[in-house]
């Protein structure tokens, strides 16, 4: 498709052609009905608040076309220094939680705005369930290749290309886990008259996720057996416990990233980022840069894992070659056990609520089923965004002003359902490959799952990423990784279920707190908010 340019002048005419001939290419190009929904809002969003600023007198040039592959939408107007995407810090937040986040920038008297586009793809879940079927599909039958064959194979292919998967991703993603910390600490700052509101709902939800994730290390030890002998090779348990706490302290700037330390590069991140908040506006130019930095390094990183369904295929090919088909009989009890703790969570944090508000727990999940369900069938929090914000409003009674503040804050920081993921997962690797463990173990399972939960790559496959990271930390084998890859593939619709409910939940209590919260409308009977 040819590159569209055209100049048009910013009446109100104007903002409705430019919508219109955004949504006809996005709608040419094949972008899916809700995603050309969302980008034309996020971009008249920002055109009104050009037309607005200059009186409707102002022209620009409308540009639509793609680059490496990728759609973009871009604005350009000349005159003096705006940017209508600094006047909205909450709408800004929200386009950032959907993925559509313009940027701007100023050079030489022109303004332009700029925001990659959604680009037409098969959904991820089928793209790597179908390399993870054909691998088995092909593994079972090693019978009818010979000996020589398979090791040949698994030596000059399979091997090299997971090995080079891996090295390449994790050469980025130590820096945009450093880039992303800094930024979302900066991000709070920003946030005017609504800082304090935020301060409060991120600490509460951190402290939540980090609860959360310690109370499943805890109650699924039990059903879980380890290797025999000491993971620290002679090191108490006290002295190991000590090495953990000093361990996040990095003994130079470069280390860290170089030997993939994240307790110290997180460390790194929250002083860089603690510094940045403290210089306020002495410091806007660093601050925009580590924004530009985490785009830079998510793009890379979203480019990689393009790649995932070809890492899977190879990965478990190899592992199936190697133990058989009986490595799949076992996995049973992983996705049980993820299943009961993520329910418990939920189901706890229910009952609380229900205790507190006196609402009946049959009306409340009534209210909340429609939202469950989407994260249930397409394992995706984003995908259900727009409709956690209506049903926060419309059938729960909890305020606009906190709730699309604070909802996108819930969607990436609600981690405790992604933590009991994580933490099932690499129980069940340890206990398969006899992994020795201690006190420093488990501290630092859950220290580093209660992190990276909150902190995974927004991308498919971000949390396999952050489960190979965490097993680099762990000392449990590499190859693993393919069956963490199928075991987080089905985990992730029960774990994004239940996240939405507790982020519900939560932001209930945030709103009940803040005197934010209209209870004739939470207690209403759900009959009468079917138009939510």
């Amino acid at each position: 498709m040819k590159r569209i340019e055209e100049r048009i002048l910013l009446d109100h005419a104007g903002v409705d052609q430019i919508s219109e001939r955004i949504e006809n290419w996005l709608g040419q190009i094949g972008t899916e009905k809700k995603d050309i929904v969302r980008t034309r809002l996020v971009i008249e969003s920002e055109i009104l608040n050009i037309s607005d600023h200059f009186d409707q007198k102002q022209e620009g040039i409308l540009i639509l076309g793609k680059r490496f592959g990728t759609p973009f939408i871009c604005f350009r107007y000349e005159g003096e220094s705006y940017n209508p995407v600094s006047d909205e810090n909450m709408s800004n937040l929200l386009m950032a939680n959907l993925g559509l986040t313009p940027q701007w920038n100023y050079h030489k008297g022109v303004n332009q705005l700029y925001l990659r586009a959604p680009r037409q793809t098969i959904k991820s879940e089928f793209i790597l369930l179908g390399a993870v079927f054909l691998a088995i599909l092909i593994g079972l039958f090693r019978f009818a290749m010979p000996p020589e064959v398979i090791d040949g194979i698994s030596q000059y292919a399979l091997t090299p290309v997971s090995d080079a998967f891996m090295n390449v991703l994790n050469t980025f993603v130590r820096l945009m886990i450093f880039f992303s910390v800094v930024t979302g600490i900066c991000s709070i700052d920003s946030l005017s008259d609504l800082s304090k509101m935020g301060k409060l709902i991120v600490s509460r939800m951190v402290v939540l996720t980090f609860l959360g994730t310690g109370l499943c290390v805890l109650i699924i030890l039990p059903f879980y057996r380890f290797g025999q002998g000491d993971a620290g090779e002679g090191v108490s348990q006290i002295d190991k416990l000590v090495e953990l706490i000093f361990s996040a302290f990095p003994k130079d700037m470069f280390s860290p990233f170089i030997e993939g330390s994240m307790l110290q590069i997180v460390f790194i991140a929250v002083v860089i980022g603690g510094v940045l908040l403290v210089l306020e506006n002495k410091v806007e130019l660093v601050k925009k840069l580590c924004e530009e930095m985490t785009l830079l390094f998510m793009q890379i990183i979203e480019t990689i894992c393009r790649l995932l369904p070809l890492y899977i295929f190879t990965s478990l090919l190899e592992l199936v070659w190697k133990n058989g088909g009986d490595i799949f009989v076992k996995l049973w009890k992983p996705l049980l056990t993820c299943l009961i703790v993520c329910l418990l969570l939920m189901i706890i944090k229910l009952i609380y609520v229900c205790i507190r508000f006196r609402i009946s727990p049959i009306l409340l999940l009534s209210k909340t089923k429609s939202t469950i369900l989407i994260g249930l069938v397409t394992a995706s929090s984003s995908a259900a965004f727009s409709d956690m914000v209506n049903v926060n409003e419309k059938k729960l009674g909890i305020s606009p002003k906190l709730n699309r503040f604070g909802m996108p804050f819930a969607n990436l920081l609600v981690g405790s359902t992604s933590g009991v993921l994580l933490v099932v997962i690499l129980y069940y690797l340890a206990e398969y490959y006899a992994v020795p463990v201690n006190i420093g173990w488990f501290l630092t399972l859950w220290v580093m799952c209660s992190i990276m939960c909150m902190a995974a790559p927004p991308v498919s496959g971000g949390m396999l990423v952050v489960t190979g990271m965490l097993m680099l930390q762990l000392n449990i084998p590499s190859e693993g990784l393919a069956v963490a890859g199928l075991l987080s593939i089905i985990m992730d619709f029960i774990s994004t279920a239940t996240k939405i409910g507790i982020s519900h939940y939560e932001m209930m209590i945030e709103a009940d707190k803040l005197k934010m919260l209209d209870r004739s409308v939470l207690l209403s009977p759900s009959d009468n908010c079917n138009d939510a």
